[in-house]
This record gives C-alpha cells, sequence and structure tokens, in this order.
C-alpha cells in the first residue's frame, strides 16, 4: 500500500525544516544559512559535474562495445561465407571445360545406372549473367519409373552440380517394351567465369590442403 503523504514523518520533518528556513530568512538571519548553502550548491555541481563525466563514459562504453559486436558480427559473416565458398566452388566446373564437361558426366551417369543415353542437339549456352555461364543439353533414354527414380536420386546426391531440371515420360506401347517408357531429360549445369576463392583468400592453399587431408582421413575411416 502507498504511504499517505500527509502522515508520512519524512515528509513532515522536511515541511517544518523549509518553514524553519522561511522563518530565519525572514528575521534576517540568512548568513545563518549562507556556508551550508554554498556547501550544498557545491556538492550539487560537483555531482552534476561527476555524473554528466559518468554518463558520458557510458555513452562511449556503450557505443565501444556496440562497434565490437558489430565487427564480431561482420566478422563471423565474413568466415561463414569463405567457409561456404571452399565449400561450393569444387563442385563447380572451370570454364575452360564447358565445351567437353557436360556431356562427359552425362555420359558418367547414365554409363553408372548402365543405361543408354541418346544426345539430343548440341550443347546450349547462356552466358547473360555476370558471374556464370548455364549451360543445358537434352538427352533421352528408355527406363521403366522404379529405375528413373533411382536414376534422379543418383544425381541430385552426386558431389557434382549436375541437375535435370526437366523431363517428360512417354509410355512405350509396344508390346515388346512393355512397362518401358520414353523419357526426355534436361540436363543443366554452371560454369563459372572465374573461380574467386584463389585470387581472394592468402590462405587458399593451406585450407585446400587441410580439407583434402580431412576428406582422406574421413575415406581411410570408412573403408576400416
Amino acid at each position: 500500500m502507498a504511504a499517505n503523504l500527509k502522515t508520512n514523518k519524512h515528509v513532515e520533518a522536511l515541511k517544518k525544516g523549509f518553514q524553519d528556513i522561511q522563518t530565519v530568512m525572514q528575521e534576517g538571519n540568512y548568513k545563518l544559512f549562507v556556508k551550508q548553502f554554498v556547501a550544498v550548491l557545491a556538492v550539487f555541481l560537483a555531482f552534476k559535474y561527476c555524473n554528466g563525466q559518468f554518463n558520458e563514459r557510458i555513452s562511449n562504453y556503450n557505443g565501444q562495445m556496440e562497434a565490437i559486436h558489430m565487427q564480431q558480427s561482420s566478422e563471423r559473416e565474413y568466415m561463414t561465407n569463405k567457409d561456404l565458398l571452399f565449400e561450393l566452388e569444387p563442385h563447380f566446373p572451370d570454364i575452360s571445360d564447358k565445351n567437353g564437361w557436360l556431356v562427359s558426366q552425362i555420359l558418367g551417369v547414365f554409363k553408372e545406372a548402365n543405361l543408354t543415353p541418346q544426345v539430343n542437339g548440341s550443347q546450349s549456352e547462356d552466358s547473360s549473367n555476370p558471374t556464370y555461364v548455364a549451360a543445358s543439353l537434352q538427352v533421352n533414354s528408355e527406363m521403366d519409373f522404379a529405375r528413373f527414380a533411382n536414376f534422379l536420386a543418383d544425381i541430385e546426391n552426386s558431389n557434382e552440380y549436375l541437375k535435370v531440371s526437366d523431363f517428360s515420360i512417354t509410355k512405350d506401347t509396344s508390346p515388346e517394351h512393355l512397362g518401358n517408357n520414353k523419357i526426355a531429360m534436361k540436363f543443366n549445369t554452371i560454369f563459372p567465369k572465374e573461380k574467386i576463392a584463389r585470387t581472394m583468400f592468402k590462405d587458399y592453399e593451406q585450407i585446400v590442403a587441410k580439407k583434402r587431408a580431412a576428406a582422406n582421413k574421413k575415406e581411410s575411416a570408412g573403408g576400416k
């Protein structure tokens, strides 16, 4: 419950003190309070000055801490992007191989799946983007639904940047190919116009060596 100001002893004492000061001032004995007033004024000014300095220091401290947090955040974002670049860039093919890499990868995945591909037309390229060249190639083949599903899954789980962006399925109605389907697929990849990690980071070789050693260690552990 809030205190009643009318009956509060401290409030009453304060009121009486002011009344006493007023009485003394009216009686002309104000000199009795000069030293006390000067002392109180000095303390008040000193407190205000020190308090101002303290607030300024707090403000400076807060500003410095905010700057440190922003710097740490920027550093973390930079290191995250750096790690991501080192993780993704090796999966993209070199621009120097753009005339043969896509068809080579396609032939490889079909060979691994024991399927026969039929390349339909030549490789098309789009270099309108300033950082990469997008390439695509149409390929036809024949397989049943289950085999096609596994084939797509293997491509999606591949470490290489190879993607089937579009496909169409036509059921083969000939009696000798019962359950088979004619499938037309569009394979895509991206060739960066420049791989920038090597030129951006002075510790490129050391990082690549560490990643290679870690991969070899993991592979060795998996083989045991």
